[in-house]
């Protein structure tokens, strides 16, 4: 076909187009071309325009179906996270020492929504901790690395680490495909890990593991205290 005979056809299908968004009643003016339409299908060879109409409505209605399912899906995850950070919430008034943040932070983290590792790890310069408790402590120049590196300014990370960043953090015995950074101010952060790789991503919201934080730097000073 000649590419002038190309643009009339789409020109007369342009036309055609028009005419029947502008009279939706013409096949129930014109029954019986509606009757005698057969419109190739990839399945069921021809169908009618009704049979057509049938099929695109079911599909639409499968379409809303698995649409309904997926956020009821996310509604209950949501529900589920909400809970769990209310319980972290609740119980962290029960914490007199880091040991018991750790175990709290543990169970409701990789217990309750198995994630691989969580991590409290302190500025070395800012926090004085109770003896036995110096495994919290970070080393002051990895830290002030990662902070510039991941936490520029902001309050939290979530993404990936390199491998270098992730051993630092959780050792060679976890596995760790993406992380959560929280920034507990002055104090040091808080380190989250996942196995899966879109677990933590930098489009994720991030209002509870804020209310966290800001939970933490308030509970953090009395439970160094003692």
């Amino acid at each position: 076909m000649s590419e002038v005979s190309l643009q009339e056809s789409a020109t007369d299908e342009g036309q055609v187009l028009e005419y029947l968004a502008r009279h939706p009643d013409f096949f129930l003016r014109h029954p019986p071309l509606l009757d005698r339409l057969r419109i190739p299908h990839d399945q069921r060879g021809a169908v009618s325009l009704v049979e057509l109409q049938m099929v695109r409505q079911r599909e639409r209605i499968e379409q809303l179906e698995l649409e309904i399912t997926e956020l009821m899906q996310v509604a209950s995850q949501n529900e589920r996270l909400f809970r769990v950070y209310a319980g972290v919430y609740a119980d962290l008034f029960e914490c007199h020492n880091l040991f018991d943040l750790s175990r709290l932070l543990a169970r409701a983290f990789v217990q309750q929504l198995r994630l691989t590792a969580v991590r409290i790890w302190l500025n070395p310069n800012q926090v004085k901790v109770a003896e036995g408790e110096g495994l919290f402590l970070a080393d002051q120049r990895q830290l002030d690395t990662l902070l510039t590196t991941r936490l520029p300014g902001q309050e939290s990370y979530q993404g990936r680490l390199s491998l270098g960043e992730r051993q630092m953090l959780f050792g060679q015995d976890v596995l760790v495909n993406s992380v959560a950074l929280l920034r507990l101010g002055d104090l040091g952060l808080l380190a989250f890990a996942s196995s899966d790789p879109g677990h933590f991503s930098p489009h994720n919201d991030t209002l509870l593991l804020g209310q966290l934080g800001r939970l933490l730097q308030l509970r953090l000073p009395e439970l160094l205290r003692g």
